[in-house]
């Protein structure tokens, strides 16, 4: 039987024929005709995603791809569920309400998709070279609903809006987020920091490459339950693919024109 939590993939590779029940539901599924796409795209989104995606209904989807696998299917083993559905974000941020267009980094990643091409490495490098203050404007020809949970782990938001038959998708970094994580540390006792085990590592009177080195240094000593947090005089947007590189995240915050709060930590970490 096809669940609703069964990757598209996973049903095109146990059962074949239901490429025509996906197509024939929706011509939104006439991607999946393209095996790059089915092999990539496919295995990230399930079937509750994918009727969003395409916009129909969940049970409707179920029931057809479950009867073209089994003749005699009773569509009473189907019952309608309280699906969980992250869908369109319709209210505004007010990050977004008086933004400068300078700041906003556009990716069109049609043009990808008609190739036949999964844009996800594109989507990932875009967003490992934005600045702190920078905001992604993703461009598509469908909602891309798992995208959110991806680049929610990573710390950030979106903001959808939807015109005709384009997607225009914003995210941006969840600075209420940080701020709260920001306070947690920064309104501690030296004693409590110990206890949080924040090593803090101040490189500002360091001449290049000598900040970098010193970093790549302290991150040996970082564990599970361990923050870097550094002193620096820029923000070092140069660091952050190289930590990621490494299996860290890292995040800053501008105190002054000549001076940052970076906070550096492993990617599993999820207590702040």
């Amino acid at each position: 039987m096809i669940t609703s939590d069964m990757k598209i993939s996973e049903i095109l590779n146990k059962y074949p024929q239901t490429l025509e029940v996906f197509i024939k539901v929706s011509p939104h599924f006439k991607k999946l005709e393209n095996k790059i796409l089915r092999k990539t795209l496919a295995s990230r989104v399930n079937v509750i995603q994918a009727a969003s995606i395409a916009g129909v209904n969940p049970d409707d989807l179920l029931i057809e791809l479950n009867k073209a696998i089994k003749k005699d299917f009773d569509m009473s083993d189907t019952i309608s569920k309280n699906y969980k559905i992250e869908s369109l974000n319709d209210n505004k941020p007010d990050e977004l309400k008086s933004i400068s267009e300078d700041i906003i980094i556009e990716l069109d990643v049609r043009p990808i998709l008609e190739q036949g091409k999964d844009p996800f490495n594109d989507i990932m490098s875009k967003i490992r070279e934005l600045k702190q203050d920078e905001i992604l404007l993703l461009i598509n020809s469908f909602e891309p609903i798992p995208l959110y949970s991806v680049l929610g782990n990573k710390g950030f938001d979106h903001y959808t809006e939807k015109t005709a038959d384009v997607f225009k998708v914003y995210f941006f970094r969840k600075k209420e987020n940080f701020k709260q994580m920001e306070n947690k540390l920064f309104d501690q006792t030296e004693s409590e920091l110990k206890t949080e085990k924040v090593i803090e590592l101040d490189v500002r009177e360091l001449p290049p490459p000598e900040p970098m080195m010193k970093i790549f240094e302290k991150l040996n000593e970082l564990d599970d339950n361990t923050i870097l947090l550094v002193h620096h005089h820029r923000e070092p947007v140069m660091l952050y693919p190289k930590l990621e590189e490494r299996g860290f995240e890292a995040t800053a915050h501008k105190i002054d024109s000549n001076y940052y709060k970076v906070l550096i930590f492993k990617k599993q970490h999820k207590d702040v």
